[in-house]
């Protein structure tokens, strides 16, 4: 009887014991200060014992055993979903267990994209994202290599680009809240998805004027960078169309800073020198493609441009406009706005 009684004292002790070190662990502990954290990742398939081991292996948890023990309390812990997580250090099995059933969570970012922008702007500005430049490109294409497939594919405006293209002149900028994890591909993708519905009818309004919908925004792309006002943005296309009708060269600083990356309001004497199709004060016509992803008011100012006469403009330090009808009056302007 006294054997009997020991052997129950030695198991209460023990089951005491036992309970005194797992149930600080299961329920009640907390991460330690100051809240570290450490990124595990779950397999596919995975149970409680493989995740445990990997817990442990992480030093999540102190102890694989207590961790199985635990699941088969709580059935949640042996369904662990795959995918990456940051978990606290020494956190309780329950709060672990809890937060590789639900899954990962998705962190939603906002990502902001202002009018005039061109590729490679958007390409730095999701660098910020940790989004390689070239996981970008290899879906946008550079001088390297032309835009993916999939894309002319799914939008009709694309289809018929020239098989260089790039999408350069068709993300459309706005400010946009996307999964982080798919970066970059949703935000180029809500960017089509939103240009295609601000120019929906604009494909078959250009036609009727016998026009080609890309030199509209290629037109677009230079009014973007080169007007300063609703107003001047119609102006400054119409003008542009005129020196086009006359076989002028249309002489746009922007598109030679879009080649040069100076940005230089007005460029210099070896900005203009520079030799590219793009350089417009060498080279007739449109440049090959856009010079950035312009804005719907651009886009609707290239396709119904203030019809004038003038074949001249420029903006003076405080952003007013002056327009000339020839060389003459274009000298004289120069002389308002700068003095020389």
């Amino acid at each position: 009887m006294k054997k009997i009684l020991f052997l129950l004292g030695v198991i209460l002790i023990g089951a005491g014991a036992f309970l005194a070190w797992f149930v600080p662990r299961a329920w009640l502990a907390t991460p330690n200060e100051p809240y570290a954290t450490k990124k595990v990742t779950i397999g596919e398939k995975w149970d409680a014992t493989r995740a445990a081991q990997e817990l442990r292996k992480e030093g999540v948890i102190g102890s694989e055993f207590g961790y199985r023990i635990y699941a088969i309390i709580d059935k949640s812990a042996d369904k662990p979903r795959a995918g990456s997580y940051d978990l606290f250090l020494n956190d309780s099995y329950r709060s672990i267990a809890r937060s590789i059933f639900r899954g990962p969570q998705r962190d939603e970012v906002e990502v902001r994209v202002i009018e005039g922008l061109s590729l490679m702007q958007e390409a730095e500005i999701l660098a910020g994202y940790k989004v390689k430049a070239e996981d970008f490109y290899a879906l946008t294409g550079d001088a390297k290599k032309p835009l993916a497939n999939e894309f002319r594919d799914s939008y009709p405006f694309l289809s018929k680009l020239p098989a260089d293209a790039t999408l350069e002149g068709y993300l459309f900028p706005n400010t946009f809240r996307v999964w982080r994890d798919q970066l970059p591909l949703s935000l180029i993708e809500k960017q089509l998805a939103e240009f295609k519905d601000k120019t929906s009818g604009m494909v078959e309004e250009t036609a009727k004027q016998d026009r080609d919908f890309r030199d509209v925004i290629i037109l677009a792309s230079i009014v973007e960078k080169e007007a300063a006002g609703a107003d001047d943005r119609k102006v400054v296309a119409g003008i542009y169309l005129n020196r086009l009708k006359k076989g002028m060269l249309l002489q746009s600083d922007a598109t030679v800073n879009y080649i040069t990356g100076a940005g230089r309001a007005r460029p210099v004497l070896k900005d203009l020198d520079v030799e590219s199709p793009y350089n417009t004060y060498k080279h007739k016509g449109l440049p090959p493609g856009p010079i950035c992803n312009p804005s719907l008011e651009s886009i609707q100012a290239a396709l119904n441009p203030t019809a004038s006469d003038y074949l001249y403009y420029l903006h003076d330090d405080k952003g007013r406009s002056y327009y000339a009808r020839t060389l003459e009056e274009h000298k004289q302007n120069r002389f308002k706005a700068y003095g020389e």
